[in-house]
């Protein structure tokens, strides 16, 4: 009788233990968010705060080259006063801070258009162009990392790693040269000037620009998918899968490309600020009306609001998509931890 009561009492303290281990796991990944986003929102402000001091510190006179050389010091006088470059330092931060909160961030100096409209303009060309990069960077990368790693001959693996090795060594700009000279000059695949904004139109001035601008990315996947490929090999749960008999289509993504995407997807988000630095020399040779581009103008001009507007914009897009990289890889694989 004792022996049955005690048996009862493990029993109900395994099983109470089985319910309470989820809710824990939970816990600390509901934590782990709350702290993820805490920390996003420190980097934004640290990026916001950074961007604004050195463009106070470069040097050169932002009004003085709005209103030209020949203006008088009583306009210059106004103008500064007007966009209160006049207040002391912590206290031209603090409005700018306050006004972001509420989704001011400026009006530009010279067009006198507001920050928010310009960005909404530019936006959306510099966003298709790094979506287009990364989706052709995926459909090229996963291929090649998945032949390499099933092939048994060392002649491949040889190949792939001096091929990757010369592409990573190609600077973009040279390759964006040749492929406007050869695709649009030659071919005349791709409009030489011009751009439309409706979708499709667009794509035919955006393939090229995206495509080499994907090519800095794509050794760069290869080289660590193809790790973790030949990682994954090694574990016991792919013979298993062999063993079974498993169809080709859940054996490559279910045991081969599943445990071995995470860290290619993780590194992925973390390269998007690359990919911008990118983006931007692809609108400048292409000619292209992205906020790249806008971002150039407004660093020559001296520009104050339109520069950290658009820095402050990339800021964020880098570590939400880095949250957001960070999340896809612990859905692929559990192992990876979010910290």
């Amino acid at each position: 009788m004792i022996s049955r009561n005690l048996s009862d009492e493990s029993l109900g303290e395994e099983i109470s233990s089985e319910q309470q281990a989820p809710n824990k796991n939970r816990g600390e990944l509901r934590r782990t968010f709350q702290g993820r986003i805490l920390r996003s929102c420190i980097v934004s402000f640290w990026v916001m705060f950074i961007a604004f001091s050195l463009l106070r510190i470069s040097p050169g006179d932002p009004i003085r080259l709005a209103l030209g050389t020949d203006a008088t010091e009583e306009a210059v006088k106004v103008l500064r006063e007007k966009f209160g470059l006049d207040k002391p330092f912590l206290v031209q931060f603090y409005d700018y801070f306050t006004g972001a909160l509420s989704g001011n961030i400026g009006v530009s100096f010279f067009s006198q258009r507001q920050v928010n409209e310009v960005i909404s303009t530019h936006l959306p060309v510099t966003a298709m162009i790094i979506i287009l990069s990364m989706g052709a960077a995926i459909f090229i990368s996963i291929p090649i990392a998945l032949s390499v790693a099933l092939s048994s001959r060392s002649s491949s693996k040889r190949v792939f790693g001096v091929s990757t090795s010369i592409s990573l060594a190609i600077p973009g700009f040279f390759l964006a040269l040749l492929g406007l000279l050869y695709f649009g000059t030659v071919l005349n695949w791709v409009p030489a000037a011009g751009y439309e904004g409706e979708f499709p139109k667009n794509l035919k001035y955006l393939w090229l620009p995206a495509l080499v601008n994907c090519f800095s990315l794509v050794p760069i996947l290869t080289r660590v998918l193809h790790s973790s490929l030949m990682d994954t090999l090694d574990e016991e749960f792919v013979e298993t899968g062999v063993i079974r008999g498993v169809s080709k289509i859940k054996f490559y993504w279910s045991y081969l490309l599943r445990p071995s995407l995470a860290p290619t997807v993780v590194l992925m988000s973390y390269m998007v600020g690359v990919m911008i630095g990118g983006t931007v020399v692809m609108e400048t040779i292409f000619s292209l009306p992205g906020i790249g581009r806008e971002l150039i103008q407004a660093v020559s001009t001296r520009d104050y609001a339109v520069v950290q507007g658009i820095i402050l914009v990339f800021g964020l897009i880098v570590v939400f998509v880095s949250f957001v990289g960070d999340l896809l890889g612990y859905l692929l694989d559990r192992r990876v931890t979010l910290s």
